[in-house]
């Protein structure tokens, strides 16, 4: 049973693009848009990506995708971020403000003086001196208290997210994933197999063992076949704070042929000031 859409945050998605039915849609990626990260947290999030908030504790998610692969880094799959997802940090996280300390106002009046008066010293010029038998008489002063500085703001940790999906390279569709935390991000290809290496779709499945997160693709004839393990990725997060959903992308920017100048569009997509956009189809949609 897929999700329903009501739950579906759009992030760089038109709201009304939101689809009805979560079972079969599509997603539109323009190019130049992707979904990465690069130190010092430089996050790229101009990606395309409809993401939900669970009520229960995240257990798995999986889904079918597919398009016509054309452009090299062309990819579409799952998300699943702790945390909120780049772009949408919320603004309420910074420290609460401090009230200013007071500011005393001085003036030059005496008889209006905020301070007592300093008792004044003897005239010790005319008074001859002795080894060290007349102390000075004490200075009165008035020791005031100050407040502790303002601690400073801790900015908000940076979401971990993993994507895992397919991914045209080198002429090629692969099995892909990106794993994201406050550090970068890496990036890791994996070739399909021979009798599957064709095919311009993939099942992808992402589940939650332990605090691990292991990423799945779905061979033909071999079943389910394990991509990769994220031992940490569930370490030190709130069941509350997984959002999960899918993406694409088109990292890859050009601009318009003369041809498709003339003719107000390119073959696959919609085209505009960015050119050709990648259509992304998901079927099956799962999340648990």
């Amino acid at each position: 049973m897929p999700p329903t859409s009501s739950s579906f945050t759009p992030l760089n998605i038109p709201s009304d693009a939101v689809p009805e039915w979560m079972g079969s849609f599509t997603i539109s990626a323009p190019p130049n848009t992707d979904l990465w990260r690069k130190p010092p947290s430089r996050d790229t999030s101009t990606a395309p990506i409809l993401y939900t908030a669970l009520r229960n504790p995240f257990i798995a998610a999986e889904v079918t995708v597919s398009a016509n692969w054309e452009l090299e880094w062309d990819q579409g799959g799952l998300v699943i971020f702790a945390g909120m997802p780049p772009g949408q940090i919320p603004t309420t996280t910074t420290a609460p403000a401090i009230d200013a300390p007071s500011i005393v106002s001085l003036t030059l009046n005496d008889t209006d003086s905020a301070f007592p008066p300093i008792q004044s010293l003897p005239d010790l010029s005319s008074t001859p001196y002795t080894h060290g038998h007349t102390p000075l008489p004490p200075l009165i002063t008035q020791a005031r208290p100050r407040d502790p500085p303002p601690p400073y703001p801790q900015p908000a940790p940076a979401a971990k997210w993993v994507k895992v999906g397919l991914e045209f390279c080198n002429n090629a569709c692969h099995a892909t994933s990106v794993v994201a935390n406050s550090d970068g991000a890496d990036w890791s290809l994996s070739a399909l197999p021979p009798h599957h290496a064709r095919r311009l779709d993939l099942r992808v499945k992402i589940e939650r063992i332990g605090y691990a997160l292991w990423v799945w693709y779905e061979d033909e004839v071999l079943g389910w076949k394990k991509l990769r393990e994220v031992t940490w990725f569930f370490w030190g997060v709130d069941d509350k704070a997984v959002r999960v959903g899918v993406y694409a992308s088109r990292p890859a920017n050009f601009g318009l042929s003369i041809y498709e100048r003339r003719h107000g569009g390119g073959a696959g997509g919609v085209v505009g000031e960015g050119g050709r956009n990648l259509s992304v189809e998901f079927e099956g949609l799962e999340i648990f």
